[in-house]
């Protein structure tokens, strides 16, 4: 469990950081465009949705994590 929590935060960076390189569409590209167009309270908001989505996630596989049964 713990290296499914890890994968899945990595994994949830590297398709930020991808939308921002290649992506045309997505919160990465839209992080970028707006930093582009240096629109910081936008850039802020996105960021913190980034954010809660990265934690949501990681507390849904930290709940399944408490329903699995120990080994």
């Amino acid at each position: 469990m713990t290296g499914l929590r890890t994968a899945l935060s990595t994994a949830w960076l590297v398709i930020v950081a991808a939308e921002m390189i290649v992506g045309n569409r997505g919160m990465g590209t839209f992080v970028w465009t707006e930093w582009n167009a240096m629109n910081i309270n936008s850039i802020v908001v996105a960021i913190l949705i980034i954010g809660v989505v990265g934690f949501v996630l990681d507390r849904s596989i930290a709940q399944l994590h408490r329903l699995t049964p120990k080994s």
